[in-house]
């Protein structure tokens, strides 16, 4: 049925469009020409932060491809969403996972989607940098960059890397998953899908 709507949009020449509101900023956005599949929020979904029971704010940031990719697109999937840096050990023993858990579950709705924030050296990224994680690690799921941290800055608590929060298929923060290690990263997807 899914499928079904999705055609009906892409082949009618509907665009989705999506708002959100941050803070006192209001913006609008029509897809991005990447192959992540689109859906669209319902009307009046306010992003209000990544606290559990949040709604997770909608971003907009540079995918492995070159595209831009919204939080928000994945509307209706369950996320999880791994905030990393590169320098990060524990973002990388769980960045070996990523390619496996994204596989085992995305037929059940299931999009894993990893934010990079920082270079082996703690500096900006560039899209080099960001498909050189993706082809270390095997990732065929959205990998994002975000140097400048306005997407997903307030993710990180504590300054601790990575930041792991499970996102339910209405867009609300279930779970800040810790300690993000596999297995207990896929205890929190099964229990709510």
């Amino acid at each position: 049925m899914r499928w079904i709507v999705i055609t009906a949009l892409l082949t009618s020449g509907c665009i989705p469009h999506l708002e959100s509101v941050a803070g006192q900023s209001k913006w609008s956005w029509t897809a991005p020409e990447n192959s992540w599949e689109l859906t669209d929020p319902p009307e009046g979904t306010i992003g209000t932060g990544f606290n559990d029971g949040d709604i997770a704010p909608d971003f907009r940031l540079t995918d492995q491809f070159g595209d831009e990719v919204s939080l928000w697109q994945f509307y209706g999937d369950v996320i999880l969403l791994d905030v990393s840096t590169v320098w990060c050990a524990p973002c990388q023993e769980l960045a070996k996972d990523t390619a496996e858990t994204y596989h085992d579950y995305k037929d059940e709705g299931f999009t894993y989607i990893t934010v990079l924030q920082e270079d082996v050296e703690g500096g900006m990224l560039d899209l080099e940098e960001v498909n050189e994680w993706v082809d270390q690690f095997g990732i065929d799921s959205p990998v994002l960059d975000d140097d400048e941290k306005e997407g997903t800055g307030a993710a990180i608590s504590q300054g601790q890397f990575p930041a792991v929060l499970l996102i339910n298929r209405k867009l609300k923060v279930v779970e800040r998953i810790n300690p993000p290690e596999d297995e207990v990263v896929r205890e929190a997807i099964e229990s709510i899908l």
